[in-house]
């Protein structure tokens, strides 16, 4: 009897595993079949996020580890240099890293990554649904909504490529936490979920965690209510603390640089309401957005087709199910908080919430609920119907590919474009100086405008990307633009100009025009045509030994730090301006020496007078000359000062640049080694010569550092959050690995 009991469960095992094969080889077949345009080493998806952040974020992680043998910490092609690991909807450790390991094309790597994620988004939900139900059915028809929803078409493949990472994960970290709840064995599967979550911040993905707690935050209100409520919320607190502590004990190696980024950033004042919003879903448009896009317009949608919407219908029949109602919750959720009004507002006012953008995103949920719910009434419809299962099932499944995958517009690709292929490119490509270009055609300071073209040559641009930036910079740009363009970019090593109109900009000078063809183009302002020479362009790295130093609150201090460097008389190539501590009594009098003019703008102590005049008495330039009764510099004062301020100027050769780090020959000067960089503005460099240097803020926004008989000076970018992350992450791996080789030997002992 127990002989017949084993073999009969050994074929009906079997016969699942053959079934799940199948299911799961026609999950990979569809992604082919979806895919197939980018199944090429000549090819890339026609995707302005995919042809450009990715496209950048890869070549910099390339050339940081095969060249350098690090990682990308900085990087110095766009925005003049600024952080680039730290940013968080840039990917770490993901498919794009191994694949790039692997083949060492950036291409290949994006296309296989691209083809990998997406497979996996509908294998995490087949596997999900079998979670709750054991029908394989129902899983594919669940894995098949969640593939090709409208919120893959709308959002994901038609706009943010690099957010699939995330979205496919998604179903795998919940999948863990529900059995983890389910189960004995919740250490193993909460450990799993938390790793999962950290594979999403890995992956750059971070845009998506926000929904997802909430999404484990509504699951876990339905798991406690039940018998023994004291045991399941014990054993949800356990759960729930296991997956915080490994998801960001493992990511704290990419968290923390993040978190720091962001407090750096415009999200570290908050965004505003509106930008919270976005662009709110209509309540007139919700056939759009959760049933069909067909015959209807809008811009995002978690659609589920005609045939999904009435699965989703009849799976409300089994309304006793835990998960059905948990799915309606998060659905009814989702778009309330799409919709502009109170339970928006309410989350408004929710820390980690209220830092979101686009706050109509969340249908994400929908798109994820109504994929297991669809999944359920097909269940249903096969347990009503007795005959012909397998037909009906086909037909439904045929019926809702028709739809949302036969009828949708399949993802598009392009020719890779080689950087020199661009005309323009391949003229300033010839030039063997260290410079940056600019890039006009488009109008806004962010934004793709080629600088994914232009890194892949070693050159990098003033003007950049992505939704997050640093205010002081954009701040710079915009008067520059306003003020004197040529003057302000030549600052920052601008040497050429990219244009799409002709430009009457005095100091630039036009080089030419450069038509080309531009059939396909994804980043069209590459192109040009017209490319302009800054005759106000200043080196990369150089020695003045003249200087100006201003002192008080940092508002104070850029009110007059922008109107000297506006002013006629300043000649970068004779002074550099430097924005000092905010009070006097922060320096010595030898400290406060080095410099040839001081200007304050902050109250003064008695000590601080004292200083002063000790400083004039020795020969300094004090601004407002309050010890000729003038409490206020007038235009003249400044006029004088920077005519007196006639001093030497000498490029100084770039003797390293790496990703983090970069190597000056100063050669034994005296003054100030002023780099057009902005390592003064992000904690985490440091300088060294023959001692430590203090890292100064000059003209505006780049760098300075005051040298004295040094040979060289070597700036390394070492963030401390990096560090301590790196140290959480390690601390984290451990502990794992160590649990599991605890659990596979107490497993093997029990089975011997």
């Amino acid at each position: 009897m127990n002989k017949l009991y084993f073999n009969t469960m050994t074929i009906l095992n079997k016969i699942k595993n053959k079934e799940n094969f199948i299911f799961i080889a026609l999950i990979f077949l569809l992604t082919v079949v979806f895919l197939q345009n980018i199944i090429s080493t000549s090819k890339i998806m026609y995707n302005i996020h995919y042809t450009n952040d990715v496209t950048f974020i890869s070549q910099n992680l390339k050339k940081s580890l095969f060249e350098y043998g690090e990682l990308h910490l900085w990087t110095p092609y766009y925005y003049s240099g600024q952080p680039l690991y730290a940013q968080p909807e840039y990917y770490f450790l993901d498919f794009n890293f191994i694949y790039l390991l692997l083949f060492r094309n950036i291409f290949i790597a994006m296309n296989l990554a691209a083809l990998t994620y997406f497979f996996l988004a509908g294998l995490g939900m087949y596997l999900l649904f079998l979670t709750f139900k054991d029908s394989k059915p129902g899983a594919f028809i669940a894995a098949l909504i969640y593939m090709f929803n409208g919120f893959m078409h709308s959002f994901v493949i038609g706009g943010n490529l690099n957010v699939l990472a995330g979205y496919s994960l998604i179903p795998f970290a919940f999948m863990f936490f529900v059995k983890a709840l389910k189960s004995k064995d919740f250490v193993k599967n909460s450990i799993l979920s938390g790793l999962l979550i950290a594979l999403q911040l890995f992956a750059g993905s971070a845009l998506f965690i926000t929904y997802e707690i909430l999404l484990f935050a509504v699951y876990a209100l339905f798991y406690i209510f039940g018998k023994n409520l004291k045991g399941r919320i014990l054993k949800l607190l356990i759960v729930g603390l296991i997956v915080i502590l490994v998801g960001f004990g493992v990511s704290a190696i990419k968290l923390l640089p993040g978190v720091e980024f962001l407090d750096l950033s415009n999200r570290g004042v908050g965004i505003s309401y509106q930008e919270y919003l976005g662009h709110p879903i209509e309540p007139n448009n919700l056939i759009h957005v959760l049933i069909t896009t067909l015959f209807t317009k809008g811009s995002i949608s978690a659609a589920i087709g005609i045939i999904g919407f009435i699965l989703l219908i009849l799976s409300l029949y089994s309304f006793k199910k835990r998960y059905v109602i948990f799915s309606l919750t998060v659905i009814i959720l989702s778009i309330l908080m799409a919709i502009q009004g109170p339970i928006a507002d309410l989350f408004f006012r929710i820390p980690v919430f209220n830092q979101l953008r686009h706050i109509e995103r969340t249908i994400v949920l929908t798109a994820f609920a109504s994929s297991l719910l669809a999944g359920t009434g097909l269940m249903i419809v096969l347990q009503k119907i007795r005959k012909f299962k397998v037909v009906i099932f086909s037909v439904i499944a045929l019926l809702i590919l028709t739809e949302l995958m036969f009828l949708q517009p399949f993802p598009q690709s392009n020719k890779i474009v080689l950087p020199k292929s661009i005309p323009i490119n391949d003229y300033i490509s010839q030039d063997s100086e260290t410079f940056r270009t600019i890039n006009l055609a488009m109008s806004t300071l962010i934004g793709a405008s080629g600088y994914n073209y232009l890194s892949q040559i070693g050159i990098g641009t003033i003007k950049g990307g992505s939704g997050i930036w640093f205010n002081d910079y954009l701040s710079y740009l915009s008067i520059a633009q306003q003020t004197n363009p040529a003057k302000f970019w030549g600052l920052l090593n601008n040497k050429y100009v990219i244009a799409a109109n002709e430009l009457n900009i005095p100091g630039l000078q036009l080089i030419d025009k450069f038509e080309a063809d531009r059939t396909g183009c994804n980043v069209c302002e590459a192109y040009g045509p017209y490319l302009y020479e800054n005759l106000e362009f200043m080196p990369r790295a150089y020695f003045v030994d003249n200087s100006v130093l201003v002192i008080g609150p940092n508002q104070n201090a850029n009110q007059i730090v922008y109107p000297f460097l506006l002013n006629n008389n300043f000649d970068p190539k004779k002074s550099v301006i430097i924005q000092g501590k905010d009070s006097v009594g922060k320096y010595t009098l030898e400290e406060i020496k080095k410099y040839d003019a001081v200007v304050f703008s902050t109250n003064l102590e008695n000590r601080d007078i004292a200083i002063l005049r000790a400083y004039v008495d020795n020969g300094g330039i004090l601004l407002p000359k309050i010890f000729d009764n003038k409490n206020v510099a007038d235009a003249k004062d400044i006029e004088d000062l920077f005519k007196k301020l006639d001093g030497s100027f000498e490029e100084i050769t770039v003797l390293n640049y790496g990703s983090n780090s970069a190597i000056y020959d100063v050669n034994n000067k005296k003054g100030f080694l002023v780099l057009s960089e902005r390592f003064s503005n992000f904690p985490g460099w440091e300088a060294q010569g023959m001692d430590k240097k203090e890292i100064l803020k000059a003209n505006g926004i780049i760098t300075a550092v005051f040298i004295d008989n040094d040979d060289k000076v070597t700036f390394k970018y070492k963030p401390k959050s990096f560090r301590n992350g790196l140290f959480i992450s390690s601390i984290a791996l451990l502990f794992i690995v160590g649990y599991f080789v605890y659990y596979f030997v107490k497993k093997k002992n029990i089975s011997g």
